[in-house]
This record gives C-alpha cells, sequence and structure tokens, in this order.
C-alpha cells in the first residue's frame, strides 16, 4: 500500500488518536519516550509517510520502517526483520469504535507507540539485545519467554526517573487510558526482575492490572542479558531464571 491510498477516515482516526494521547504522554512518559517523540516529530493531523519516518529514524540509529499488510506478524518473522534492524508497521487502522482501546496493534500503536524510541540509540541496543537471542533459541518455553521479557519491558514497562513512575513500554504510549491508570498507580507493580517476570502469561485481550517497574535502560538490559547470555553461548537459560 502507498501512503496516498490512506482514506480520509484513516487520516481522521489518527488526528483524533493523537490529539487525545498527546496530553497523557507530555503528563505519564518517560522522558527518555518524550525525546525520541520530539526528535521524530510526527505529523498531528495525518498518518506519517514512509518517507518522513525514514529520513529520520535511520540517520538516528541505523533501524529501517517497513509498512506491511500483515495485521498481526508471527514472532518467527517479526524477529528475522528485527536482525536486520527493520520495524514493521502494519497498514491496519483500528476503527472509530476502538478509539479507546484495541487488542489488536495497528499503526497507531506501531508509529505513535514505538517509533519515538528508535530515534535513540540507547534504547535501540536494548531491542537489538532480543532478535539474536530468540533466532539462536531451540526451546519453545525459552522463547515464551523471550517474548515475556519483551512484553513486561519494552511493550507494557514502567520505569522510575527522580523517584517518579513514568510509562515506558509502547503499548503504554499508544493506549489511552491505561497510560494515565499505571502512572497513576491504580495498579499493582512489581520490580522487573527474571524471577518476577517469567512464567507470566502476557495479558493481551484485556487492560492490564499488574506491571513490572525497570529502574533504568542498564538495570533492564542487565536483567535479561542474564536470561539471553546463555543461549547465545550455546546453552539453556533456564537455570539463570
Amino acid at each position: 500500500m502507498q501512503d496516498t491510498e490512506f482514506s480520509p477516515e484513516q487520516h481522521k482516526t489518527w488526528a483524533e488518536l493523537y490529539r487525545r494521547q498527546l496530553p497523557k504522554i507530555q503528563e505519564h512518559a518517560s522522558s527518555l519516550y518524550l525525546e525520541g517523540f520530539e526528535k521524530l516529530d510526527l505529523p498531528p493531523e495525518h498518518i506519517p509517510t514512509l518517507d518522513h519516518l525514514n529520513s529520520k529514524i535511520p540517520a538516528a540509529t541505523g533501524w529501517t520502517v517497513i509498512r506491511t499488510d500483515i495485521r498481526f506478524t508471527e514472532s518467527d518473522d517479526w524477529y528475522r526483520f528485527f536482525d536486520r534492524k527493520e520495524f514493521l508497521i502494519t497498514n491496519y487502522m483500528r476503527s472509530w469504535e476502538e478509539l479507546d482501546w484495541t487488542p489488536e496493534p495497528d499503526m497507531f500503536h506501531d508509529i505513535f507507540g514505538h517509533l519515538p524510541l528508535f530515534m535513540l540509540p540507547e534504547y535501540a541496543e536494548l531491542q537489538e539485545m532480543f532478535a539474536p537471542a530468540y533466532l539462536a533459541s531451540t526451546d519453545d518455553e525459552e522463547k515464551e519467554n523471550i517474548k515475556r521479557l519483551a512484553w513486561y519491558s519494552t511493550e507494557f514497562g514502567m520505569i522510575t526517573e527522580n523517584g517518579v513512575m513514568k510509562g515506558f513500554g509502547t503499548g503504554l504510549m499508544s493506549g489511552g487510558d491505561e497510560l494515565t491508570n499505571a502512572a497513576e498507580g491504580k495498579l499493582e507493580y512489581e520490580p522487573f526482575t527474571l524471577d518476577n517476570v517469567l512464567g507470566k502469561d502476557k495479558v493481551m485481550y484485556e487492560q492490564h492490572d499488574h506491571l513490572y517497574v525497570i529502574e533504568s535502560l542498564d538495570q533492564c538490559k542487565a536483567e535479561i542479558a542474564k536470561y539471553f547470555d546463555p543461549i547465545l553461548a550455546g546453552g539453556s537459560a533456564g537455570s539463570s531464571a
């Protein structure tokens, strides 16, 4: 699909989601996300073009953005793209009736939620840890654990900044009131550690009531490295949990 083929309705949905979410991220998002958001300079009134996105992100971190008609890319394929530093954004846009929340990732989530952080080299380094471990693993449970670690950090993690809990995960950035509820302390929280996260099922079809809090990017990288390093060394990560 070419950028010019998006419908007026899709552009209207983008503009309304942007309008709704902007004050929430300004109040509750991590400084990391806000730094990337400012640098990416997303248009408020229409879906950004690939030319716009790829005029910014590759120069910042070496990642490239690719559009796909697939609404939900399977994990094995997803991590092969990640291994090439290619980020897929779906051409699917949620309906007007799903403005407040959608269980299925759409292009607003992919672009508004994920891509600002890909303007930051220190964040790209975190994301680049996942694909090598996933692709090196031959164990289905290990692969599920790798996806859990991504889910409860880069997708739905919280982070502490100057003693204040802020939204970090990209699903929260695009998730309407879920970000507000999370940042205002209305959920249950635990530190982001292997012991706490491994074995915890992902919550995909309803909003979260339990999230994990990262101390810093460096702490997150160090924690997941405990699980990934044995896999990359050709062994099992099971004993690291």
